[in-house]
């Protein structure tokens, strides 16, 4: 705690400052009223897009949200609620790497490493210049996923270590969900090397290995299944083309920490910049290696050379050099940004310390590590002006409902995909309903998403109600249901009503689909803490 202090000590001054992702503000209000209206687990928010809605917490990671929800609902702002979530991202992530490196470190070294882990300035970058909130949050978790995943490769099944690898997956997953992805297939490098080289019973390692793993997948399935099913709804697009962000290696080694955007070529406003001490360690830690690669074990090798892989294969994803890579691999392109594998070199500088317990002088090294990334590193960790923005700021600058600002009007939703439907964005806001004839008596909304709409008309009508169709709205006329179809030009919910007087309900719930795997995740985290606690008293025996 003492030493993520230098960190985390910008974020007591009062308000918000100035980041490029800071809609992670209005997004939070719109979970907080998602969770008001006991939307669980929230999916579809009332107010983007001028009050059209939007699916927002189907498809962008949800973890984040909810630690800051858990603030928001004990009556902090959502400024201070956010900062929380940004300060103890710090200090958990600094213990989950030292518990990591312990197994093979000493304790010195292992406190060293995870002072590097935190104190690296991309990190600075993530929190104070880029406001990446959830990659902010999966930084705890990756070296906790690989933790727990040297624990599966012992020599026996440890039910306690099945549940900390269940919802570790799970929480790397709903952190965010691209950091996943690109951390997945190392860690499972990590977890192959292990069980071939170095584990006897190879089936028991398997088995644990897979339930843990499918444990995570299944805590976490309500949320990335629906995601790539339900991705197919919406337009694919991305502002950013992965082919303007190569960063160069020159980028990597210079010394320059700036608060401005990435940009297409080599002249970036924001910094690359790999940081002095974690460049030393991996170059004093290549060439112990090098010299003295009989002295470790086999499980040193094995780490050893895993973070060599890790370390070097993510300066070459940066490279432009992997440019076929970016084209030909599924999914790679919706990393958007190549230098977003400088997460992975954060993770892989660390275990370069392992080429250090050969020497006498470990706790001098360690000492040193720990006092000069601090030194040398805290200067990054503030932002480039206090602006001491509050709440209000931000709800007028990204919640266009009830009423849009000037500045919400020159502001683009530019991760908002929207629905296939919708052939012209929403501009302005409407009335929560209206129909091609004047049909509508009375509205009764009953909260942000639903409503009752009495009607009377001579005629046959078209009513539309003015939210995005998507999966989990439900249309009833006099107790019901009705089909829904997508509305022009903006997507939105249309019913058909006969003459007469009606009473049309329209309301948002979960579908059955989603509903089956809600249980499912449920009683993957009931089973993960079932394992947890037997586990831990099976140990304490």
């Amino acid at each position: 705690m003492l030493l993520s202090i230098p960190a985390v000590r910008s974020l007591f001054t009062p308000g918000f400052f100035g980041v490029s992702d800071d809609t992670l503000v209005g997004w939070l209000y719109e979970m907080d009223r998602a969770v008001k209206i006991f939307q669980i687990p929230p999916r579809f928010v009332p107010d983007l897009s001028f009050g059209f809605g939007y699916p927002l917490f189907n498809f962008v990671y949800p973890l984040p949200f909810y630690i800051g929800e858990l603030f928001r609902l004990t009556g902090l702002s959502l400024v201070d609620s956010a900062k929380i979530v940004f300060g103890l991202s710090i200090p958990f992530s600094m213990f989950f790497m030292y518990r990591f490196l312990k197994e093979f470190l000493n304790k010195e070294l292992s406190l060293a490493g995870a002072v590097l882990y935190v104190y690296a300035p991309y990190r600075a970058t993530e929190m104070f210049v880029r406001g990446a909130i959830g990659e902010i949050v999966a930084f705890v978790f990756i070296p906790l996923v690989a933790f727990s995943f040297i624990k599966l490769t012992k020599e026996k099944i440890s039910k306690y270590w099945l549940g900390v690898a269940g919802l570790s997956v799970a929480a790397l997953v709903l952190s965010h969900n691209i950091i996943a992805y690109m951390f997945f297939p190392l860690a499972l490098v990590l977890l192959a090397a292990r069980i071939i080289l170095l584990v006897k019973d190879k089936k028991k390692a398997i088995l644990g290995s897979l339930i843990g793993i499918l444990l995570g997948l299944l805590i976490s399935a309500y949320f990335w299944l629906p995601a790539i099913y339900e991705s197919g709804l919406m337009k694919y697009g991305t502002v950013f083309n992965y082919a303007d962000h190569f960063p160069t290696l020159k980028q990597l080694i210079t010394p320059y920490f700036g608060y401005g955007a990435s940009v297409p070529g080599p002249y970036d406003w924001m910094s690359f910049y790999m940081g002095i001490i974690g460049i030393a360690v991996v170059l004093a830690g290549g060439f112990l290696f090098v010299k003295n690669w009989k002295k470790y074990s086999k499980e040193e090798k094995v780490i050893a050379l895993w973070a060599a892989m890790i370390f070097f294969g993510s300066i070459f994803m940066m490279n432009h050099r992997s440019a076929f890579l970016w084209k030909s691999v599924p999914l790679i392109p919706y990393f958007q940004f190549p230098w977003r594998f400088l997460t992975m070199i954060v993770f892989s500088t660390p275990l370069f310390l392992l080429a250090f317990t050969k020497t006498r002088y470990t706790k001098m090294i360690a000492f040193a590590v720990i006092v000069l990334s601090i030194a040398v590193n805290f200067g990054y960790f503030k932002p480039e002006r206090f602006l001491g923005r509050g709440d209000e700021y931000y709800i007028n600058r990204y919640i266009p409902y009830p009423d849009a600002s000037q500045e919400y009007l020159t502001t683009s939703e530019e991760y908002l995909r929207l629905p296939k439907a919708t052939e012209v964005r929403p501009s302005a806001n409407y009335p929560r309903a209206y129909s091609d004839k004047n049909i509508i008596g009375k509205i009764e909304e009953l909260n942000a998403l639903d409503a009752i709409i009495r009607t009377d008309s001579m005629f046959n009508a078209t009513l539309n109600y003015n939210k995005y169709a998507f999966p989990g709205w439900i249309a009833k006329i006099d107790g019901k249901q009705v089909e829904i179809v997508a509305g022009k030009p903006y997507g939105q919910i249309s019913v058909s009503v006969p003459s007469g007087n009606h009473m049309v309900e329209i309301f948002y719930r979960e579908t059955t689909f989603r509903k089956l795997l809600n249980y499912i995740s449920l009683a993957g985290i009931l089973a993960a803490l079932w394992l947890l606690l037997t586990g831990r008293k099976i140990n304490e025996k």
